[in-house]
């Protein structure tokens, strides 16, 4: 949740979206928990090793009502994951009921895993890392929130982010192997965006525009995190991990917020209301109807219903502010900036 103090820096409207999606997602978050409970007890079984780990748009508290619901099962153990294995398809089905939105089917990125498969030093930089590795360790770990009250969540990010922290991974100090991983997936989905919404059903359009939005918010989001903890922990030890673990607690925009509104309040504004008005267009279905309809030759003509190059136009604010904000550092941190995570 952004903080209310935070909210009153920038327009009503504006405002009254932020509040709107994260009533929207708590209560989505709310039914899932229940339907997990609820299916517990009717069908007597015990989950209370899985972790049901909710990622995407609800995961980072921006969801509006064209949302979908991305879960990911994680498992204590290997037996723990054997056994609901058996279940997940029906589970799915149930949230997809009672929810009235699409849940994903439990494949690829959201196909249920173990704790150790996260957190094993081949999937961290060694033989079995993978784009799909590192997706789902950074989902989880930086825009996720919990359903159900199995396997606890903050356990969860405490194990992965302990597989960073050792000298080897880390090179000692603030978690650096981390920031090398955060800035990697960014890169990733830069470069596999335009295969992607070719090979799958979200169209090229709205992929291009939620990296030129979500994406680009929570990367910025990430990259203020670690900069202004080290600012505060410069020795990079224990209290800078914890303080890192409750600030990835709450959302991407809240981050920003906490860490922006005494130094730069007003640059925060205008990025909050930029990427409010994205966040607006994209919760209307015949919205994102249009946006899909537009052909990538066509992307910048002048037709009445093609909604793209307002949004194209809408992005370029947003990294505007972003730079602005980046300027307006003091001088260590945007240094830690510029040193961790763009060059």
């Amino acid at each position: 949740m952004i903080p209310d103090e935070s909210l009153l820096a920038i327009k009503k409207e504006a405002a009254a979206i932020y509040r709107e999606a994260q009533a929207w997602c708590d209560d989505k978050i709310s039914q899932a928990t229940g339907c997990i409970l609820d299916y517990q007890a009717s069908e007597q079984v015990d989950l209370r090793d899985i972790c049901f780990v909710v990622v995407g748009s609800v995961g980072r508290s921006e969801a509006l009502a064209a949302s979908d619901l991305d879960l990911v099962p994680i498992a204590r153990t290997d037996q723990a994951l054997e056994e609901y294995a058996l279940r997940d398809a029906e589970l799915r089905r149930r949230l997809c009921q009672t929810l009235k939105v699409k849940v994903s089917r439990g494949k690829n990125l959201t196909k249920a895993g173990t704790i150790g498969s996260l957190v094993e030093r081949e999937s961290i930089g060694g033989e079995n890392d993978n784009s799909q590795n590192l997706t789902k360790r950074m989902l989880v770990l930086t825009e996720s929130q919990q359903v159900g009250e199995g396997y606890e969540l903050k356990v969860v990010k405490r194990e992965i982010l302990k597989a960073y922290e050792g000298e080897e991974r880390s090179r000692g100090r603030h978690v650096l192997s981390l920031c090398n991983d955060i800035a990697r997936y960014y890169r990733t989905l830069c470069i596999e965006y335009k295969t992607k919404a070719d090979s799958e059903s979200e169209n090229w359009s709205t992929r291009n525009l939620k990296l030129r939005h979500s994406r680009k918010i929570w990367y910025f989001s990430s990259i203020v995190l670690f900069a202004k903890l080290a600012e505060q922990f410069p020795r990079g030890d224990c209290g800078y991990t914890s303080k890192l673990l409750q600030e990835l607690e709450v959302s991407p925009v809240a981050r920003l917020a906490r860490a922006l509104k005494d130094t730069q309040g007003v640059e925060l504004g205008r990025l909050l209301e930029t990427y409010a008005f994205f966040l607006r267009f994209m919760s209307e279905p015949s919205h994102r109807q249009r946006l899909s309809d537009v052909a990538h030759d066509e992307r910048y003509s002048n037709l009445i219903d093609n909604p793209f190059p307002m949004l194209k136009f809408n992005s370029d604010l947003l990294h505007r502010h972003i730079v602005s904000i980046i300027e307006g550092m003091q001088r260590s941190t945007r240094q830690r900036v510029l040193d961790w995570f763009l060059f």
